[in-house]
């Protein structure tokens, strides 16, 4: 869900690996350059904090030569759901809007009872740069939502999947959570679940028109009702995470490293919005308080959820090279989002280690 700055770790049980995936989990190996890197290097075990299943994965390039190693842990082709890790695509698309003339920075966008998601919210009117940094530095859904709505979200799926295939983002959260909350009815029937599987397995242009639908119903709902009628399905016996994976963005370890890399350089923004949209990034969530690995910039975005936490960003090193990394955590035996939050510490600390180890590997 929102994602506020992590405080220490608490004592937990042992790490409990995950069952094996059923068959509802897809998987989605990506293509290209970096998929076709070196054999990896295997991960340590993560911290003793964390349940559930897991993938990681890291990798390494050095200017004009692309990707020299990798490091990884877990199967970094099942696809995951990424929660709010995805809203840095959301505020890069709108600096390029804010680059083609198309939108100003100084544009005031409403919250409205439509567009208002679950938790704090941004009151009254708030400009895109804003609304831009609260999307990030607090995670807040309304924020990304407004500028999701307002750069297209069927024209941000598209450009995903033209240049991502194995990542999908096709909701706003306000739609997906209704829609994971049972409350859309009117646009999925009586059974949420099987309407939804249905339309996961549609071709991609069938699954924009339902996430057009999901996403028009979900502004009819309002936000107080949407929350407890949330909390009430994560507690109840209805939850399943199989929703997670038709509703919410998703993605491997493997593809959104390379997503990661490719947004935080942001090359294709001018140099003034570049320099905000990377400026930005370093006030997500989360890095090191005191770092061990020597770096000249460190952009970052988490997400959290049921029983779902999420850690990606990018590194640049002070010889040129760059990394980029993804933490994906799913069906945790820890589930509110706040507890689950108290794991950042450790496993940005353990993420650390597979940099540096990533870093002065031969």
């Amino acid at each position: 869900m929102g994602l506020c700055t992590a405080v220490a770790a608490l004592a937990a049980p042992a790490f409990i690996p995950a069952p094996a995936a059923p068959a509802w989990v897809p998987g989605c190996r990506a293509t290209g350059p970096v998929a076709a890197a070196v054999q990896p290097l295997a991960a340590t075990p993560v911290p003793a904090v964390v349940t559930g299943r897991v993938a990681f994965h890291a990798f390494l390039a050095t200017p004009g030569k692309g990707v020299q190693r990798s490091i990884s842990l877990g199967d970094v082709d099942a696809v995951f759901p990424l929660a709010s890790a995805f809203k840095p695509l959301v505020v890069r698309g709108i600096l390029r809007d804010v680059d083609a003339g198309r939108l100003k920075l100084t544009k005031k966008l409403a919250t409205t009872e439509a567009n208002r998601s679950i938790e704090s919210y941004p009151k009254g009117s708030n400009d895109v740069r804003e609304l831009a940094r609260r999307a990030i530095a607090l995670s807040d859904n309304t924020a990304s939502d407004i500028l999701h709505l307002a750069y297209g979200p069927e024209r941000l799926a598209r450009e995903v999947r033209a240049k991502w295939p194995c990542t999908a983002i096709l909701n706003t959260t306000k739609a997906w959570w209704a829609a994971q909350a049972g409350l859309l009815g009117t646009a999925l029937g009586p059974d949420t679940l099987g309407a939804l599987r249905t339309a996961a397995a549609a071709p991609f242009d069938e699954r924009l028109r339902t996430a057009a639908r999901l996403i028009a119903a979900s502004q009819r709902v309002r936000a107080p009702v949407l929350e407890q009628t949330l909390d009430d399905y994560f507690h109840g016996p209805t939850y399943t995470p199989e929703l997670e994976l038709y509703v919410q963005p998703t993605s491997t370890a493997r593809e959104f490293t390379q997503v990661s890399l490719q947004a935080y350089s942001a090359t294709d923004l001018k140099p003034a919005t570049r320099a905000a949209f990377r400026s930005m990034m370093q006030t997500g969530c989360c890095r090191p308080k005191t770092p061990r690995l020597a770096t000249t910039y460190w952009g970052a975005k988490a997400g959290s959820g049921w029983r779902i936490l999420t850690l990606t960003g990018a590194v640049d090193l002070p010889d040129g090279r760059s990394m980029a990394y993804t933490y994906l955590n799913d069906q945790s035996t820890v589930t509110d989002a706040e507890d689950i939050e108290l794991q950042i510490r450790p496993v940005v600390t353990w993420i650390e280690t597979q940099l540096i180890t990533l870093a002065g590997a031969p």
